[in-house]
C-alpha cells in the first residue's frame, strides 16, 4: 500500500465534505448530466495536516427552483450507476475541475434553511485497511476542529459495507449535518458525504437511502 492513497483519503474526509449550496440565481442542475449556467465557487480552508475543500456560502431563498424529476445517473468513473430521487439531479460539473477524484455530485432542488441537500462521491485507490485507518483519523481531526462528531450506522451499498461518522457544524449562519462514509471495492475507495441543513437532516437521510438502494455496480 502506497502512502499517496492514505493522504488523499484523509484530505477528502476532512472536508466532512464538499458542501454545495446550489445556485443563488435559482438555476438548477439537470437530471440527465447537464449543468446549470451558474456555477458555485469552491473555496478552501487549511488544517495543520491537509487542505480541505469547504463549500460556497449557502445562497438566499427557501426554494432553489423547479423540482427535478430524478433519474439514473452514471458516475464519471463508470463503475456504478444510481437513481436520483425526485427533486434531485446531477451537479458534478458545478463543483468545478479542481477536485481530484470527484466522481459524482447529486443536488436537491429544494432549499431548507437556505441550503440544498447534496451528496458528493469521491474515488481513489485503496483497500479496507485504508478505509478503517482514515475514518479514525477523520473523526479525530474533525473533533480537533471543534466540530461535533458522532456515530453513523453502517450502510449496505450493493453488497458492500460503508462505514462512517456524522459531523455537525455551522457555515455562514447555517447549521449543517454531514454524514461521511467510506467503502472499498476492487482496489478503489469510495468516499460519500451527504450534507444537509440540520433542519432537513431526516429528509436528506431518506433520499440517501433511496440513492444507495438504487446503486448498481457496472
Amino acid at each position: 500500500m502506497t502512502p499517496r492513497p492514505a493522504r488523499f483519503v484523509r484530505a477528502a474526509l476532512l472536508t466532512a465534505a464538499l458542501v454545495l449550496a446550489g445556485c443563488g440565481t435559482g438555476e438548477q442542475p439537470s437530471s440527465d448530466g447537464g449543468s446549470s449556467s451558474s456555477q458555485p465557487t469552491t473555496t478552501t480552508t487549511t488544517t495543520t495536516t491537509t487542505t480541505a475543500a469547504a463549500g460556497p456560502t449557502p445562497s438566499a431563498g427557501t426554494d432553489a427552483g423547479t423540482t427535478l424529476p430524478g433519474g439514473e445517473v452514471t458516475s464519471r468513473s463508470g463503475s456504478y450507476r444510481v437513481t436520483a430521487p425526485a427533486g434531485w439531479g446531477e451537479a458534478t460539473d458545478q463543483a468545478g475541475t479542481g477536485i481530484s477524484g470527484l466522481d459524482l455530485v447529486l443536488l436537491s432542488s429544494k432549499k431548507v434553511s437556505k441550503f440544498s441537500n447534496n451528496l458528493v462521491i469521491i474515488t481513489t485507490s485503496g483497500d479496507a485497511a485504508v478505509v478503517e485507518k482514515e475514518l479514525d483519523k477523520g473523526r479525530s481531526q474533525m473533533a480537533s476542529a471543534d466540530r461535533e462528531v458522532g456515530d453513523a450506522d453502517d450502510v449496505q451499498i450493493a453488497g458492500v459495507t460503508a462505514k462512517g461518522f456524522t459531523t455537525k457544524f455551522e457555515q455562514k449562519g447555517v447549521r449543517i449535518t454531514a454524514r461521511s462514509y467510506a467503502m472499498a471495492r476492487d482496489g478503489k475507495v469510495y468516499l460519500l458525504t451527504l450534507s444537509s441543513s440540520q433542519d432537513d437532516a431526516a429528509s436528506a437521510l431518506r433520499a440517501f437511502g433511496e440513492i444507495t438502494d438504487s446503486w448498481k455496480w457496472l
